[in-house]
């Protein structure tokens, strides 16, 4: 008997702690099936039999109390297993026996401490049986009775879940916050934050509804954020806490609200994606397709660096494509290669498999990327060739189309990067060019048409994209010289690049049609280049090669040889090229002129060469060779030109002459021919023809030549009409240029001397005379720094001039009776002379000084002898002519030892080295006037550098 109440309480025991569940109304909906339960061995009515049999056998109060109990637990277990079954309740449902139990064992034992357990199950037997509102008065009573019980969080629990569905939120919200607020680490505790956040949610409170979900959350998320890895259970509760959070946040505020509830809550990091992509799906089923992308994109602009921002970004994308957004579909995918792909700092950092969740991704979005903006570009390149763009929006329409080119390029580029054994590489690269060629990028397109045609050889772009990439140097080239580079390192390095890759598709594509052109165009570059030997030799396989070859490459090739050649300096051989060139070229093509006038400039090359030589007379043939083989060329004028030049030299007058006057009579008005009139005059002025030169001279001083062109040649005019005999025309324009100029100041005194002294040789003495005084004031009255020898020299030949008319009048007075009267007359005249002969001597101009020494000498000597010869008076003794004899000789002595000293004086200066006509009449005159001294037969005099 013992044994069977020991083992029937072990099996009420474990009956009595029987748990239903902690949510209301089996919340998860996770029961096990009927028929995995095993069935007792004994029955329940069995069971309390045995109970109530062993109560008349105990004595004892407190057993008698628990065997009772036990009863009760039996009730309750039997309409909890009924229940289960599905067995048909009875009047008053599965647990009147049980509640009748509990009731009485509560009247029965008031001051139990197990009264506790007791209203529990009452409480949980009512609710069991559909009876809440008698349910939640047992457990208000429960929560007054046992504050401190461990069931009392059970109890807040059960009475929050009455509440809660009689939609008394406000008294659950209470109850849920009591469990809470009891902590622990209660069974409840989960479900407790869950329905907190429902009854706030219900009761429009939805920031402290988020909050108390966000506890939910908070607990059972892992840390790594993969619900997936949670019991079937706490999944469920996730799921269900994700969703209706997501129509809170769409009620409060969507996005943003995460922003600002979560940012600074630490513990909240790990779901909070998943609460942003949550709520973005929310709105994706309520078809809000921006909010949507708005939840995900504000993830993606919170998170940058996470491992979920690629994924988040990408559902930002689909909910953009769910609702045709194409606006905001590129940018947002061409956002999403920037952040996440190859070249980002994303792909930098990551570990490989994070980097594969985007691979997927990437290669889509890159793809239709390029393909995108490639047909943009092509599009408007259509627009603008067709003239649909209208003329104000024409130049953002090419900045457009340029920079949609550019990005096709880029992420061309970028697709070959990402996937560099994708079988589409090919296609990629030579698109990559094809786009970076329209964008103006042209070295990017070079390196992409070369790739395609060499690297990948591809069959059907290969040899399009070699020519292309010929195309696009000389693109580039023309990019550089108009940007100023002419001539620089950097031009001549793009085109020694363009003339290899030139000679790199003859050699790999040379049956392509286009060779024979690109053969020609390299045979121009490497001329360009100054690669003439090589170019010489690409030209010459031109037009060696067998059969027909084209008219226009034949014309280009003989170009390019001749143009070698010159370069060289084989100038004979670049005359011939050209030669050959001309067979190419039609008469009335304007090119037929370029090529005459090139090989015009070969044989003057020729000519040059000669001087070079100093073979004056083989230049001159060579240079009038052009003027028969190229008669319309400029250089046939220069070259003309040049012979004549050269003729000159050679004082070849007549040929020189003859050249001269046909260039100027067929080429009047080119730039030489302005020359040409000095030059026929100087010409005709060396081969003496005077009266020629100096009417050329008179043509030029005429002309519209510079003026002071105009007043030398006035003035070489009238010399030249001098030397030709013609002194009216020789004095007219001296005495014009005498007039008309006042510079230069040595011309105009060589003007002055010619008039004066051609007015000598008219003997018109007066003008003579006047021209004499101009000719002595200009070098005295002209500023020191103007004066010069030459000018002193004409001073000091005016004077001597002035002199010697003096002179000529003191010839002319005669010495006659009475002496008295006729010696003043004679002495006057005698001043007038010595004086303009001393001012001659002023000047110490060396032959002018001597001349004047001289006749100053002279007139001395003269005056002398004309005293001793004067006539005598009539009717004197011999004693009174005795006398006047000596009164004469009184009178003349002094003269004639002036005479002598100043003769002397001149003749001393031959001691110094110096020796003329004047010096020698001194000599003459001081040997009758002292012969003792100077006729002496042996005294000779040799004239040199000195006087030995």
């Amino acid at each position: 008997m013992r044994s069977r109440i020991l083992l029937l309480t072990l099996f009420i025991g474990g009956c009595a702690n029987f748990d239903g569940g902690p949510t209301i109304g089996r919340i998860q909906e996770n029961h096990q099936p009927l028929a995995d339960i095993p069935l007792p061995r004994v029955m329940h009515e069995d069971v309390r039999r045995e109970y109530r049999e062993l109560l008349k056998t105990i004595e004892d109060r407190k057993l008698k109390e628990q065997i009772e109990r036990r009863i009760a637990s039996v009730y309750m277990l039997e309409g909890d297993y009924n229940q289960l079954r599905g067995v048909l309740p009875g009047d008053n449902g599965y647990f009147p026996d049980a509640i009748d139990a509990y009731q009485e064992l509560l009247q029965k034992y008031p001051d139990s401490e197990e009264n506790a357990e007791a209203m529990y199950q009452l409480a949980k037997a009512y609710d069991l049986d559909g009876r809440d509102q008698d349910a939640r008065t047992v457990l208000k009573q429960f929560i007054q009775d046992h504050p401190h019980s461990g069931r009392l969080a059970e109890v807040y629990f059960r009475k929050g879940d009455i509440h809660f569905r009689h939609e008394e939120y406000e008294q659950a919200e209470q109850a849920y916050k009591a469990v809470i607020a009891l902590g622990g680490d209660s069974a409840f505790l989960n479900n407790s934050y869950y329905l907190l956040g429902w009854s706030q949610y219900k009761l429009s409170d939805y920031d402290n509804s988020l909050m108390a979900f966000s506890q939910v959350l908070d607990r059972l998320v892992p840390e790594d954020g993969k619900v997936e890895k949670l019991d079937n259970v706490n999944r469920s509760l996730v799921d269900d806490t994700l969703r209706i959070m997501s129509v809170g946040l769409a009620y409060a505020g969507g996005a943003s609200k995460i922003d600002s509830m979560f940012a600074n809550r630490p513990e909240s990091a790990k779901y909070t994606w998943i609460l942003y992509s949550s709520l973005g799906k929310h709105y994706l089923e309520k078809e809000r397709y921006e909010d949507s992308a708005s939840s995900f994109r504000a993830f993606v602009m919170q998170n940058p660096d996470s491992d979920r921002a690629p994924e988040m970004h990408a559902d930002m994308i689909r909910a953009y494509v769910d609702g045709e957004f194409s606006q905001q579909v590129l940018p947002e995918k061409e956002s999403y290669v920037r952040n996440y792909g190859i070249r980002s700092e994303f792909w930098k950092t990551k570990s490989a498999d994070i980097k594969a969740k985007v691979i997927s991704n990437l290669k889509t979005y890159i793809d239709e990327l390029a393909r995108h903006y490639h047909a943009t570009g092509q599009r408007l390149k259509r627009e603008l060739a067709e003239g649909s763009v209208a003329a104000a929006a024409k130049v953002a329409s090419v900045s457009e189309q340029r920079t949609s080119f550019l990005k096709a390029a880029e992420f061309y580029g970028e697709y070959e990067q990402t996937f560099p054994n994708d079988p589409r590489i090919p296609e990629m690269v030579y698109m990559r060019a094809e786009a970076a060629f329209d964008g103006g990028d042209y070295p990017t397109a070079i390196t992409h048409y070369e790739r395609s045609a060499y690297e990948f050889k591809h069959p059907k772009y290969g040899p399009d994209a070699g020519y292309a990439a010929i195309i696009a140097y000389q693109k580039e080239l023309e990019r550089l010289i108009d940007a100023g580079g002419k001539g620089s390192e950097k031009v001549t390095a793009w085109r020694s690049k363009g003339v290899d890759s030139q000679l790199r598709f003859v050699q790999a594509y040379r049956d392509d049609e286009r060779s024979g052109s690109v053969l020609a165009k390299t045979s121009e570059e490497l001329f360009a280049l100054g690669r003439y030997e090589r170019a010489l030799e690409v030209a010459t396989s031109i037009v060696s090669r067998e059969g027909d070859v084209d008219r226009e490459l034949n014309r280009t090739a003989w170009g390019v040889i001749a143009h070698s050649q010159y370069e060289l300096g084989r100038f004979p051989e670049a005359e011939a090229g050209y030669r050959s060139q001309l067979r190419y070229i039609d008469g009335s093509d304007p090119q037929f002129a370029e090529v005459t006038e090139r090989m015009a400039v070969t044989i003057y090359k020729q000519g040059e060469l000669a001087l070079e030589a100093d073979d004056l007379a083989g230049a001159v043939d060579q240079f009038l060779r052009i003027k028969v083989v190229a008669p319309r060329t400029d250089v046939r004028v220069i070259a003309q030109f040049d012979a004549a030049t050269h003729l000159m030299t050679l004082e070849n007058w007549d040929p020189a002459l003859a050249e001269m006057n046909e260039l100027r009579r067929l080429f009047p008005n080119h730039k030489l021919a302005a020359d040409l009139p000095q030059k026929i005059a100087w010409a005709y002025e060396q081969d003496e023809q005077w009266l020629k030169a100096a009417r050329e001279y008179e043509d030029i001083y005429r002309s519209n030549a510079k003026a002071d062109v105009r007043r030398d040649a006035l003035f070489l005019s009238a010399e030249l009409y001098e030397k030709a005999g013609e002194d009216q025309q020789a004095l007219t324009y001296f005495k014009k240029w005498a007039f008309d100029y006042e510079e230069p100041f040595d011309t105009r005194m060589e003007a002055r001397y010619h008039v004066a002294y051609l007015y000598k040789r008219m003997d018109d003495l007066n003008r003579h005379l006047y021209w004499l005084r101009r000719v002595i004031d200009g070098h005295n009255k002209a500023p020191a720094n103007w004066q010069s020898d030459r000018s002193a020299w004409l001073a000091a030949w005016a004077n001597n001039e002035y002199g010697d008319y003096w002179r000529i009048e003191f010839d002319r007075v005669r010495l006659r009776h009475p002496l008295n009267k006729s010696i003043p007359r004679k002495n006057e005249k005698l001043k007038n002379a010595l004086d303009r002969y001393q001012k001659a001597v002023g000047y110490e101009m060396a032959g002018q000084t001597t001349r004047a020494t001289f006749n100053i000498a002279d007139l001395y000597g003269q005056f002398a002898r004309e005293l001793m010869d004067a006539p005598r008076p009539s009717g004197l003794s011999q004693l009174e002519a005795m006398q006047y004899e000596l009164v004469l000789e009184e009178q003349a002595i002094p003269f004639e030892d002036l005479a002598i000293e100043v003769h002397q004086a001149n003749i001393e200066r031959s001691w110094g080295g110096m020796f003329n006509p004047w010096i020698a009449k001194s000599f003459d005159a001081m040997a009758k006037l002292n012969p003792a001294r100077f006729d002496k037969q042996e005294v000779q005099v040799a004239y040199g550098d000195g006087i030995r």
